[in-house]
């Protein structure tokens, strides 16, 4: 009996760590460029590419111009920015009761996180960072690391974020505040407006100690000349997210996509289309998706105006139901233009809308936008 003891321990501990290592977690849906994981207990590494599955205890890594994304088992989302590094410490769901919990870890770099099933059904959800602990209340938040301070933007739904010193930030819904930057020395400065690492609109900024509402001052957008913030200046990244977050709330379109195989060329169906010329005509727009790169290889729009024919060429990448896209080339009659397109999957994988907008380079008062929706 006196040796059967630390058998029975050692066989415990052997099953502990093999079922914490082989718990699926989540999978991958897309992995580009350098994406690594690394079991914690084995410190075996594997190269992650779409489909993979990701474990409980695994470190995933991406490199440099890098990134990835994961369903998760309880249908949440979490995004991968380059040159990150997140545990995975503990990710348990059961189908069956669908209860769980889980708790990751980010060290360095980014992520985007949208919760599942777990925080739904009151489940415990936390991710630990080097500047304190981020309880969850049911959201679509973002992080960033950088130089040792921590950017935070909630897009749906609440945080609250422990610091070390135990002082609790609250962000998100029902909150003055939703975006923040977490100093490296625990100074919290909260801002009305997204910072510069998640949009190109930066706010005049408050310490966390001076107001408990936003001021007009805290509504003031920096951008050469400044500007009280109204409804229309919130940029275009702020509309998409929220966008982006009432699509990928259904975890079924996330599936649907992440299986979906081959190359699919999708056609305008619908559009409002107009210019600062006037009437516009014949008007035609096609997108490429490759779903087995999770690529928009290539896409075109076209038509007409009283100045002759704009064209524009983009192609892009698929960021869970968003697309990634840019303009590659475009032109107006014979004058170069620029331009820039947003679009996303709906409820249904073969419906994409969105917008573009057009303008020559040289006379950007000549200038075009439209709403579409494509279809295969």
């Amino acid at each position: 009996m006196k040796h059967l003891i630390p058998v029975l321990t050692t066989l415990l501990c052997v099953s502990f760590y093999s079922q914490a290592s082989t718990t699926v977690a989540g999978k991958t849906i897309l992995a580009r460029g350098a994406v690594l994981a690394t079991d914690a207990e084995s410190t075996q590494q594997r190269t992650l590419k779409r489909r993979d599955t990701v474990y409980g205890v695994d470190k995933i890594t991406t490199g440099e111009k890098s990134k990835a994304q994961f369903s998760m088992s309880d249908g949440g989302l979490i995004a991968l920015k380059e040159n990150s590094e997140l545990n995975i410490a503990n990710y348990e769901f059961n189908t069956t009761t669908q209860q769980g919990s889980a708790s990751i870890e980010l060290i360095k770099g980014g992520l985007r996180s949208i919760s599942g099933v777990i925080k739904k059904n009151g489940g415990a959800y936390s991710v630990k960072t080097p500047v304190g602990s981020i309880g969850i209340r049911g959201t679509h938040f973002e992080l960033q690391l950088i130089d040792g301070d921590m950017y935070v933007a909630v897009w749906d739904g609440a945080i609250d974020l422990t610091l070390e010193d135990q002082s609790v930030v609250s962000l998100g819904s029902n909150e003055p505040f939703s975006f923040a930057q977490v100093t490296s020395s625990g100074r919290v400065i909260k801002t009305t407006q997204a910072p510069a690492v998640f949009t190109q609109t930066i706010a005049t900024i408050s310490d966390d100690t001076t107001a408990e509402q936003p001021t007009e001052q805290q509504s003031i957008v920096q951008n050469n000349t400044s500007e009280k913030t109204t409804d229309a200046d919130i940029s275009i990244t702020d509309v998409y997210a929220q966008q982006q977050f009432q699509a990928v709330n259904d975890a079924t379109l996330i599936d649907q996509i992440a299986q979906r195989q081959g190359v699919f060329n999708y056609q305008a169906t619908s559009f409002d289309v107009s210019s600062s010329l006037g009437e516009v005509s014949d008007f035609s727009m096609s997108m490429s998706v490759d779903f087995d790169n999770g690529t928009v290889p290539d896409g075109e729009i076209s038509f007409n105006d009283a100045g002759g024919n704009w064209y524009a060429a983009y192609s892009g990448l698929i960021d869970l139901t968003k697309l990634d896209l840019a303009v590659t080339f475009a032109s107006h009659n014979n004058n170069k233009a620029t331009g820039q397109i947003d679009a996303v999957f709906l409820n249904d994988i073969d419906t994409i809308t969105g917008d573009f907008s057009l303008s020559e380079i040289n006379n950007p008062a000549v200038n075009a936008s439209g709403d579409f929706r494509l279809e295969p």
